[in-house]
């Protein structure tokens, strides 16, 4: 079954991080360390942004993105809620935001995240969304992050 919901292209920075606060609060698998969720409540106020809205309004979903040197189009920060995962949202918010970068004429689209380097089953979902939608690993790095969060630097080659 498919969830009832529409995405909106959020422009209003308080709504931004609004909606970035109440995904990620409820994501503590992912998001469980309060100074993370705290910067990206902050930051995200500054990229572009869409949401998940379902029939009443309410934020289930979210992508934030910037772009590097107009060629690369990264995936900031994102999240659905539980409930919503496996229904569509996160597809649906994700080709909103591809289309963005091709409209922007980016060659490729990077996301960062924890590294197959360590079993976490979370992240397993979180590499294998990502893998369902295009993207291909590139590189672990330990320096990023540190030893014990290797990060994944993800990789698509967007059609032009």
């Amino acid at each position: 079954m498919t969830a009832s919901f529409h995405i909106v292209r959020i422009q209003n920075d308080d709504q931004k991080s609004l909606f970035t606060r109440g995904v990620l609060e409820k994501l503590p698998e992912w998001f469980g360390n309060k100074k993370a969720i705290d910067e990206y409540v902050e930051r995200v106020r500054e990229y572009p942004y869409w949401a998940a809205l379902d029939s009443e309004g309410k934020g289930i979903g979210f992508f934030s993105v910037k772009t590097h040197y107009q060629y690369t189009g990264e995936i900031y920060v994102c999240g659905v809620l539980k409930e919503y995962q496996h229904k569509g949202v996160g597809k649906a918010l994700y080709y909103n935001v591809e289309n963005y970068f091709m409209q922007k004429r980016c060659q490729y689209v990077i996301v960062k995240t924890l590294s197959d380097t360590v079993e976490f089953e979370p992240y397993q979902r979180t590499r294998k969304f990502y893998k369902s939608v295009g993207f291909n690993p590139l590189i672990t790095l330990t320096e990023m992050w540190d030893e014990e969060n290797p990060c994944l630097i993800m990789l698509k080659l967007l059609e032009q």
